[in-house]
């Protein structure tokens, strides 16, 4: 099994996200070392645009490949008029470098899922073979609308129900998408047809995407500290 992410040097919502620590008074380390020493058995790649990250897995990591991100996928990321994400073109870029057996597991995660555990990824990949995809999700059983609209999803707001009775509604987790490289070539895709979706606890859940979601994700911490 080979674990794929890519790290960017600067984000746009929370500045330097992928450098900053759960944990700033202790001067533990940044989220995306946090990922590497949680994932340490296995071998891991990293497309990156920081040369930051790539000096300090050489120093640090023996398991590690940092290596740095093609232009034109930075390119692509920077161009206003494009609305598309290169990331499937970076992991069919890994897959062609770095993954000869089209049926090895490969684990696509995010540094900004810092309570991700190596024991869910092992257990989430048993999956791979009766399924071609696995993809982690949380899952919220309430009353819930969308858009400005407030359309409701999943009740009929004409009368009163139970809370247990409505279907739970399934939201996307960046914490893994797992898959095979016969897989992700044949539909393009980090998920299929043939996708179980993961459900994660609501620590495990937590992702770092906004300020608040940084200051909630050390409060977590520190909880499970105390």
């Amino acid at each position: 099994m080979k674990v794929f992410t890519y790290i960017k040097n600067d984000s746009n919502r929370v500045k330097r996200k992928n450098f900053r620590s759960l944990d700033p008074a202790k001067n533990k380390h940044p989220l995306w070392k946090n990922l590497i020493y949680e994932l340490k058995e296995f071998d891991t790649y990293i497309d990156t645009d920081s040369k930051q990250v790539i000096r300090d897995c050489k120093k640090d990591f023996k398991n590690v490949t940092a290596y740095p991100r093609d232009q034109k996928f930075i390119d692509l990321e920077n161009d206003p008029n494009n609305k598309a994400s290169p990331a499937l073109l970076m992991v069919d870029n890994f897959l062609d470098r770095y993954v000869e057996n089209e049926n090895e597991c490969i684990v696509l995660t995010h540094v900004t899922s810092p309570f991700l555990t190596a024991e869910t990824v092992k257990d989430a990949a048993s999956y791979i073979g009766e399924y071609d995809f696995v993809h982690s999700i949380h899952s919220i059983q309430d009353f819930a609308w969308i858009g400005d609209s407030f359309k409701p999803v999943n009740f009929d707001p004409s009368y009163v129900q139970r809370t247990q009775d409505v279907e739970k509604i399934h939201f996307s987790s960046g914490a893994f998408f797992i898959f095979t490289k016969k897989s992700f070539k044949k539909y393009n895709n980090r998920i299929g047809p043939n996708t179980f979706y993961y459900p994660l606890n609501h620590v495990e859940a937590i992702e770092i995407d906004t300020e608040d979601d940084l200051e909630f994700a050390q409060i977590v911490l520190r909880g499970i500290y105390a």
